[in-house]
Parts: structure tokens; sequence; C-alpha cells
């Protein structure tokens, strides 16, 4: 069974380096996939291209791998928090999100040709 994907598209504060952000997300998507049914996390620094022309800012994305309903993990994901298991920075509700849950359609696509 193909797992799911959870999608998180970031823009730090401009406050804060980007170290400083990147050493605080390696943190805290290790938080995050310690939650039930998680099966991965990497991030990724992306940039948009438009006319094979690199355009805009580059920003953070961080892809997470999930088995199973996603109540599952953001339930377990909202207790930790609020139980003080999770702590966040002051200048986490700055950071500009975009998530996207993908679940997938039909088998995996690989070569035919090798």
């Amino acid at each position: 069974m193909t797992n799911n994907l959870y999608l998180v598209f970031s823009e730090k504060p401009d406050h804060i380096s980007v170290e400083d952000y990147h050493r605080w997300y390696v943190v805290h998507a290790q938080e995050n996939i310690e939650s039930p049914d998680f099966v991965s996390a990497q991030r990724y620094v992306v940039q948009e291209i438009a006319g094979s022309e690199p355009v805009g800012p580059k920003q953070h994305l961080a892809l997470y791998e999930y088995a199973g309903d996603m109540s599952t993990w953001r339930s377990d994901l909202t207790r930790r928090i609020k139980e003080g298991d999770v702590v966040l920075p002051d200048w986490f509700k700055e950071i500009k999100f975009k998530s996207w849950s993908c679940e997938p359609q039909g088998g995996l696509l690989t070569p035919q040709s090798r």
C-alpha cells in the first residue's frame, strides 16, 4: 500500500535567520513524526520555476509521509502541543504556512524502457 503525503510549504519570519529556522525545523519535524502513523519526513528548499528560470524567493517545504487517516496524527499532535511535549517558539504564529494533503491515485509509475 502506498502512503499518503502531507506537504507543508512555509516562509520564515523576516527576523529569524535561515540557520535558526533550519535548526528549529529539524527538531520540529522530528517532534511531528513521533505521532502515530507518520512514516518519515524530508525537508527541502524549493523555488518556483517559470520558463526554465527561477522566480521569487526560495522557500521551505517539509514533506511528511504517513499511513492511514490524517486525523490520527493530527489529534495526537494537538494533544502533545497542549500537554507541552511539543513546544512552539514565540514566533511560530508569524510563519506563513500552506499545506496540502495528498492521497495516491492509481499505482506508482516507473520507466518501462529500462
